[in-house]
């Protein structure tokens, strides 16, 4: 897929529906928890985000008009100055290993395309160029693409079963 096919906007009101029925989970207990998110209480929060947070809540829309991926991210309110935390990146299920053709002739993965767009918004916005994402210890293909992207720099997490990933979004 050619990246000016995927279409990636800000979440609508009206995207309620299609997020209710997205399907990105295999099972993994990780992506069980990201999918009830996505269906459920997340989009409700960004779409009532105060503005001091500033969170942004990306869909991927491919060229039938289906929804490919979703991306979030916000400031993190506790930290100053403010750091900005990639909440969420989930590709569909029937979407995992699509790739996207960057006009330089570079593919990158749907997960991996997202990630990328939602560090040039933080830019965009001005915010601190430290960033950081929690992600469960066991997830092994998203440790993977943080390394990838220089989100290298691990700490532990309040919970347990989580790892935060940090980076500078001047390096990436």
């Amino acid at each position: 897929m050619k990246a000016g096919d995927l279409q990636i906007r800000g979440l609508r009101p009206g995207d309620l529906e299609v997020l209710g029925s997205f399907t990105c989970s295999t099972g993994e207990p990780w992506e069980d928890v990201v999918e009830q998110q996505i269906r459920g209480p997340l989009p409700l929060r960004y779409l009532q985000t105060p503005p001091y947070f500033d969170g942004r809540m990306l869909l991927g829309i491919g060229p039938a008009g289906d929804l490919l991926v979703v991306g979030a991210h916000h400031i993190e309110p506790s930290m100053v100055p403010d750091v900005g935390y990639t909440e969420v990146i989930a590709v569909a299920r029937d979407a995992r290993g699509v790739l996207v053709d960057l006009p330089e002739g570079e593919q990158l993965s749907l997960g991996h395309f997202m990630l990328l767009v939602i560090f040039q918004q933080m830019r965009r916005l001005g915010r601190h160029p430290r960033t950081f994402v929690r992600v469960d210890r066991r997830n092994t293909r998203s440790l993977a693409l943080l390394d990838r992207v220089a989100l290298s720099e691990e700490r532990d997490d309040a919970s347990a079963e989580l790892v935060q990933r940090w980076g500078e979004l001047s390096l990436l």
